[in-house]
């Protein structure tokens, strides 16, 4: 059975997009056939992130019945697919992404990843509706924190669970404690990706993080996420360190 899970967050500029296309590739890595799918239809950005942001199919033209969803499935280098949307405005607040539920069966994957659009809006509440669990995206800040409970509650309203949380530019000395996320967020902390300055210089090429600088502290962060998801022990604590030392090893501040 294919495993369905929405990367969700409230708040935009999380790294929703960074984490649900790594953690696609790192699960490639892993030899899991998994299939990334951008569920953002307002603002989708995942094209961006692979140096193709105009694809003659995507999943508008899936929504719209003018194409089956393995025509807009395309293989990166590493082995992950992925299911970009359209970046053109044209007609898109027709479709509902509601009816991607049509077409996910036809999806032969492992594993599904949606990269859900952020806010708390139908179109969010949708990926997380879509979803057998989803991973909730945060930053270790109170504020970016707080937001990521209103994801939490949206789906426990669906009866979705939450599989864990995501912290992302972790690593500075002023960030929540991971025990203090869990405490607000009333659930696990099952990753924490450092700031790291080759997730810039992974964009500018066009490659997820990790497939271009697979050595890179968020590279192994993200597989590190990728290993607990397939039922290896994680952490925080632990990786949390290990990370920051591997910051200073790469000199970022």
């Amino acid at each position: 059975m294919t495993l369905v899970a929405s990367i969700s967050s409230s708040k935009g500029g999380s790294g929703k997009s960074t984490t649900s296309i790594n953690l696609g590739v790192a699960l490639a890595n892993l030899g899991r056939d998994v299939t990334v799918i951008d569920s953002n239809l307002s603002t989708p950005n995942l094209s961006m992130y692979l140096g193709a942001p105009s694809l003659p199919v995507t999943l508008h033209h899936v929504l719209s019945g003018n194409a089956k969803i393995a025509d807009a499935t395309y293989t990166h280098d590493s082995g992950a697919k992925i299911v970009p949307g359209s970046l053109s405005m044209r007609n898109f607040e027709k479709l509902k992404l509601e009816d991607l539920r049509h077409h996910l069966h036809e999806v032969k994957s492992d594993v599904v990843i949606l990269d859900g659009a952020a806010g708390i809006d139908k179109e969010a509440q949708d990926s997380i509706r879509l979803a057998h669990q989803i991973l909730v995206v945060t930053n270790p800040e109170l504020p970016a924190v707080a937001d990521a409970l209103k994801t939490v509650r949206i789906a426990q309203k669906f009866d979705v669970p939450v599989r864990g949380v995501v912290l992302t530019r972790a690593g500075h000395r002023l960030d929540l404690k991971v025990k203090n996320v869990e405490t607000i967020l009333e659930h696990p902390v099952i990753g924490v990706i450092p700031e790291d300055v080759f997730i810039k210089k992974a964009l500018i090429q066009r490659e997820p993080v990790v497939h271009a600088f697979p050595n890179a502290p968020a590279s192994r962060a993200y597989s590190a996420l990728g290993k607990f998801l397939m039922g290896h022990e994680f952490n925080p604590e632990q990786i949390g360190k290990f990370f920051r030392f591997m910051k200073w090893s790469f000199g970022v501040k």
